[in-house]
């Protein structure tokens, strides 16, 4: 059968993101979807519905960015805390209302060292 594109980038998308916050549970939870849900998103048996879609898209995005600053292990930490660049919000609630463009804004202030 020939599964269309989208599914396919968004499949892939979401078992990066996945992997670089270290489980599908906190993937899950990040979402707030239930647990099971990345597992079927990554295995193509469901696709996520067009909001979850453009997030998983967006955070597979940021996640590269961030890399270029940190490990993996600190990336979601990153995500989920406050962010002095967003006016003391967390990067993830961001994203998920506005999208990546301020997200990535405060990343690359975080790149060019934006206390310094």
């Amino acid at each position: 059968t020939n599964v269309p594109y989208k599914q396919i980038i968004v499949a892939a998308g979401a078992g990066a993101v996945a992997a670089a916050l270290g489980s599908k549970a906190q993937f899950a939870s990040m979402l707030e979807v239930s647990p099971s849900q990345p597992t079927r998103w990554i295995d193509g048996s469901e696709r996520p519905n067009s909001e979850n879609a453009r997030v998983i898209v967006d955070l597979d995005h940021v996640i590269a960015r961030a890399g270029l600053l940190w490990k993996p292990s600190v990336i979601g930490s990153w995500l989920n805390g406050s962010n002095a660049f967003l006016d003391g919000a967390r990067p993830i609630d961001v994203l998920r209302t506005t999208g990546s463009a301020p997200v990535i804004d405060a990343l690359d202030q975080e790149l060019a060292g934006g206390y310094a």
